[in-house]
């Protein structure tokens, strides 16, 4: 069981090395998407800061993953042929710690996502995720994703496009009733 709640002053200690593992385990795996230059530590204590870092917690209460969920879009993201109408919930930077993939963390961390929109009145979840990242690309496939383009980041080392997806939300959720948070 996977709780996710949002990060609480102080706790964030662990979240540097977990992040660590998570660069190398992507770079070993063939996908250079992440890297020293993106994203930092600081870059999660600004989200926490902003009250906007989500936390995948294990029944034990260690950090299994961490999200930024926000309305804050890339520019790049402007021309993209988006289905849904106004703002949407975009989720950044999710990190699953390598000991905890395929066991429902990003899962937990996106039916999460989901709800906040929902909440919000949001119609609509978007992320993009590098064209070499198989795990992020089957997890999206697997929750009802649409990919709806492709955008470039000025990031050295990652030559290829950022394939960019779109998940359009029903108001009362997939069963009829909005997850309670």
């Amino acid at each position: 069981m996977v709780l996710i709640r949002p990060a609480r002053p102080g706790e964030l200690g662990p979240l540097p090395a977990l992040l660590s593992r998570a660069v190398e385990h992507m770079n070993a795996s063939g996908n250079p998407q992440w890297g020293p230059d993106y994203p930092t530590p600081a870059h999660y204590l600004a989200d926490a800061a902003r009250g906007e870092l989500y936390l995948a917690l294990t029944a034990e209460g260690a950090i299994a993953g961490a999200a930024c969920l926000n309305t804050a879009e890339a520019p790049e993201y402007a021309p993209l042929p988006w289905t849904a109408p106004g703002p949407a919930m975009v989720v950044h930077r999710m990190v699953v710690d390598p000991c905890c993939q395929r066991q429902g963390v990003g899962s937990a961390l996106f039916a999460y996502a989901e709800a906040l929109a929902r909440r919000r009145g949001l119609s609509s979840l978007r992320v993009d995720t590098y064209s070499l990242n198989a795990p992020m690309l089957s997890l999206l496939s697997g929750r009802g994703f649409r990919q709806v383009g492709t955008v470039h980041f000025d990031r050295e080392g990652r030559p290829l496009g950022f394939l960019c997806f779109e998940k359009r939300l029903s108001p009362d959720g997939e069963n009829g009733k909005i997850s309670a948070l």
